[in-house]
């Protein structure tokens, strides 16, 4: 027999790990529905894909990373550390809809614009480097609202 006790337990280290996966896969998880969904854009603009024109977009998203990687940590000589709290990321990740919407919105715009053939490549890679570009400025404005409420917190006591 479960007592009272041993199933208020299991669920407050349910909402433990529960957080804990949120906290490390909201970024993942911006970044597919976003890459996914530029895909799909510029399928709808030009054509399905053949695999020279997946490689295209594949490449694309690895150069963004790359590029934008090698410029925060200035030629790969900082860490990426993760020093950000929960809360932030928390509240970062959830204004999420703004990085994805921008990301896909760049991406279909070169689609339109650009050539058929260079359209794979700059979409994602346009995609890419909007989505963490903006999501940095997301993490910006969430780590804002947390200092904001932080302050709040202690003129109350």
């Amino acid at each position: 027999m479960t007592t009272r006790r041993g199933r208020r337990e299991r669920r407050s280290l349910y909402r433990r790990e529960l957080r804990l996966s949120l906290r490390n896969n909201s970024g993942a998880y911006g970044f597919s529905v976003m890459i996914t969904a530029v895909l799909a854009v510029v399928m709808a603009i030009h054509h399905p894909p053949s695999v020279g024109d997946l490689f295209l977009f594949v490449l694309g998203a690895v150069v963004s990373f790359a590029a934008i990687e090698f410029a925060a940590t200035r030629g790969f000589r900082l860490s990426l550390s993760d020093t950000e709290t929960s809360k932030v990321i928390a509240l970062g990740s959830s204004l999420g809809i703004v990085s994805i919407s921008t990301a896909v919105g760049v991406a279909a715009l070169a689609a339109l614009i650009l050539p058929e053939s260079l359209s794979w490549a700059a979409g994602s890679f346009l995609g890419s480097s909007v989505y963490l570009l903006v999501t940095a400025l997301e993490m910006s404005v969430a780590r804002r609202i947390e200092e904001a409420r932080d302050l709040v917190g202690t003129r109350e006591r």
